[in-house]
């Protein structure tokens, strides 16, 4: 599957991002999916080459952004 992303043109449903150090964007990207289409958000790839660089550490990542940094964007502020 990757191997066909990879092959494609970043688009309405298509985004590649190289880390999770830039959670707004991330999370505008998700949003945006959200109220569109749908879409498909690739964390790892280089953006402008598609080099794939994967993460250090997977487990770390998905814990400091889904227990540490989301729930801030998840909040109702109002």
């Amino acid at each position: 599957m990757l191997e066909e992303l990879l092959t494609k043109e970043e688009g309405k449903t298509l985004e590649f991002k190289e880390n999770t150090k830039s959670l707004q964007k991330i999370v505008q990207t998700i949003v945006a999916f959200a109220n569109t289409a749908g879409g498909t958000l690739v964390i790892g790839i280089k953006d402008k080459t598609k080099d794939v660089i994967g993460l250090a550490n997977v487990s770390e990542e998905e814990e400091r952004v889904l227990l540490r940094e989301c729930p801030e964007f998840c909040v109702n502020k109002s």
